[in-house]
């Protein structure tokens, strides 16, 4: 849900994440293991989007480890390949608390 741009109304939790080339943005780095370890799952409840599944992924496993219980919702629609988000729109590690600002700050 972070890659999400209130401007042009694109990214965020549409489960475009499964998809080259956004799987392979540095932020995404390891992700395919997750997705892989999910693809059986997601099998048995073919009728849930991908987006929903992958966000439901989330924030069960921030409760599992200790976190906040997350309220949920199913609804989230899945888009195609070719509506990948650019890479560029979640945080680069390596930077400071003005990069954090400027990735997060777009309205």
């Amino acid at each position: 849900a972070g890659t999400y741009d209130a401007t042009t109304k694109t990214g965020g939790a549409n489960a475009s994440i499964r998809f080259d080339p956004e799987i392979g943005h540095g932020a995404n780095a390891g992700l395919t293991k997750a997705i892989a370890l999910l693809e059986p799952v997601k099998k048995e409840f073919p009728d849930v989007s991908y987006a929903d599944f992958y966000q439901l992924a989330s924030v069960t496993a921030i409760e599992f480890t200790g976190g906040p219980s997350i309220p949920f919702r199913f609804g989230r629609k899945d888009v195609a390949a070719e509506k990948c988000t650019p890479d560029g729109r979640l945080p680069d590690a390596t930077k400071r608390m003005p990069h954090l600002r400027d990735i997060f700050h777009r309205t």
